[in-house]
């Protein structure tokens, strides 16, 4: 209990004061407490190709192919969001995604879950699935 107080606080305070981008590596029973306890400007980015995508994602997350060809115009659309959660299986797209964010100057908070959707499962966290 006393981690996720800690891992709330940290990310409240890295928000307030941040001007530049930051990114915070936790993990996903981390972001799981933060996006059910915390009330915030955030858009949950699954960096999966869209098969893997509508086979089951974090609810609200939008599909952002960090292998894509439209990438960097995808992202543009969330240059105004303050928080940009991201995930994927692994951390290869995830880490593809956070370069492309810093090629585009991206100013706010990352939060990049680390043990990827594999973690999120492993802890029974609920998905959604697309059509």
């Amino acid at each position: 209990m006393k981690k996720i107080i800690l891992s709330l606080l940290i990310f409240n305070l890295s928000f307030l004061y941040t001007k530049a981008q930051s990114v915070d590596t936790i993990a996903s029973t981390d972001v799981y407490t933060i996006l059910t306890a915390c009330n915030f400007n955030h858009t949950i980015i699954d960096g999966r190709d869209s098969v893997m995508f509508h086979s089951g994602h974090l609810k609200n997350a939008v599909n952002i192919d960090a292998f894509g060809l439209d990438v960097s115009i995808l992202l543009q659309q969330h240059q105004n969001t303050d928080t940009l959660v991201i995930y994927c299986s692994n951390q290869t797209r995830s880490e593809r995604l956070i370069e492309e964010l810093q090629a585009l100057h991206y100013n706010g908070h990352i939060i990049y879950m680390k043990d990827g959707l594999t973690g999120w499962k492993r802890q029974n966290f609920p998905l959604e699935k697309s059509n």
